[in-house]
């Protein structure tokens, strides 16, 4: 879902209108949400992907990488693990004792804030749907004591759906992988 999708769906989910004119009057203070809840699901679930990278000279440089490398977890190089440790900066890894080739990258990832209205978050769907419950939720806590009380209620079912969403995946899922370098 694009981020207009997402502040539509808030706002249907607080019994306001979807026109252009209310999306626009609304979309900083969402989209400011919205971005609360990715980085709340990525501390939380911390997400990871394999993608491979090129090695020239023994380096790899981490900006080839489709996402934000937060944390190398594991090298494969011809399907063995292999030592691997950050060079000068945080962007680039080292692979001592190989010259030239392509590298499996195990890494835990930041998700791109939203921005623009065309913006999709590099989560999954489900991880979606609690960003529009976090976003609702903090929307109604501005208001009069019966909103902020329903916020509160919110809240807890976003927490409860965010732990079982936790709890139900595997433990490879969660990024818990023992990086032993």
């Amino acid at each position: 879902m694009t981020t207009l999708q997402l502040i539509q769906m808030t706002l249907r989910k607080l019994d306001r209108p979807t026109d252009n004119d209310t999306v626009a009057l609304y979309r900083e203070r969402l989209t400011g949400y919205l971005n609360e809840a990715i980085m709340d699901l990525t501390v939380e679930l911390r997400p990871w992907r394999r993608d491979t990278v090129t090695v020239t000279r023994g380096k790899a440089e981490l900006s080839t990488l489709p996402l934000a490398c937060h944390k190398v977890l594991a090298a494969r190089i011809d399907g063995k693990r292999r030592l691997f440790y950050y060079g000068s900066t945080r962007n680039t890894l080292l692979f001592p004792g190989m010259e030239n080739g392509t590298a499996e990258i195990t890494y835990r990832y930041l998700p791109a804030l939203l921005q623009e209205l065309t913006d999709e978050p590099a989560l999954s769907e489900p991880l979606q749907e609690l960003l529009v419950e976090y976003a609702a939720a903090r929307e109604r806590s501005r208001f009069d004591a019966a909103s902020q009380n329903a916020a509160k209620l919110d809240l807890t079912l976003y927490r409860e759906m965010r732990s079982r969403l936790k709890r139900g995946c595997s433990a490879l899922d969660l990024g818990e992988i023992y990086n032993i370098y």
